[in-house]
């Protein structure tokens, strides 16, 4: 356990027993300021069959000036997801980025519209596999017509950047079926002469 872990362990542990609860967190106001709060929703696919495509949910709470979030999938059968889904949850502990870096790969630059940016780690547990780190930014952004979306940044390991919406209709209606990647990798690279690329979450073994 880190020591930010250690030191807000009580906090925390109150925010993932309110999170784990999805009718509270749905319920629940947002903070002033505070736009990553609340409940977020992602379609994870890469253009394959539904069959082997995600509803991915994740909710944010903070507590002071730590965050917390609780990530898990959640059954569509009637869209012919896998039901139930791949098992894999992960539990997020961050606080407000203070060395945020606008990437031009990210399709938000020059990130004039970005409201909030979170920067933490996300511990992974996937079923029957050991857990794993990923250090992430997460990223609001607010179009001009108030519609936001969460770039979800995997810093390390991963370098790419994914979309996450505010429900899971409007994650549909961003990427409907026969979906296309909606994921930029990579978001940096040594040799500046790549260019980066769109396309699905990277490697779906490990998110």
């Amino acid at each position: 356990m880190s020591s930010l872990e250690l030191a807000n362990y009580v906090g925390v542990s109150a925010l993932l027993l309110l999170l784990g609860s999805t009718a509270q967190a749905q319920a629940a106001t947002p903070p002033v300021g505070q736009p990553l709060f609340g409940e977020w929703d992602r379609l994870n696919s890469t253009g394959s069959p539904p069959a082997v495509s995600e509803h991915e949910v994740m909710h944010f709470g903070v507590e002071g000036n730590t965050w917390v979030g609780r990530y898990d999938k959640h059954p569509e059968p009637a869209l012919g997801f896998a039901n139930p889904p791949e098992g894999r949850y992960g539990v997020f502990i961050g606080a407000d980025a203070t060395g945020f870096v606008c990437q031009p790969a990210f399709p938000f630059y020059p990130c004039q519209n970005v409201v909030e940016v979170v920067e933490g780690t996300t511990r992974y547990y996937p079923p029957h596999q050991p857990p794993f780190d990923v250090r992430q930014q997460t990223i609001v952004v607010r179009d001009e017509n108030g519609q936001e979306v969460m770039w979800q940044y995997w810093i390390s390991p991963g370098n790419f950047a994914c979309p996450w919406y505010r429900t899971f209709d409007e994650a549909l209606a961003a990427n409907p079926f026969p979906t296309h990647g909606d994921c930029v990798f990579p978001v940096t690279t040594h040799d500046q002469r790549e260019q980066p690329s769109v396309r699905g979450t990277p490697s779906p073994g490990v998110h």
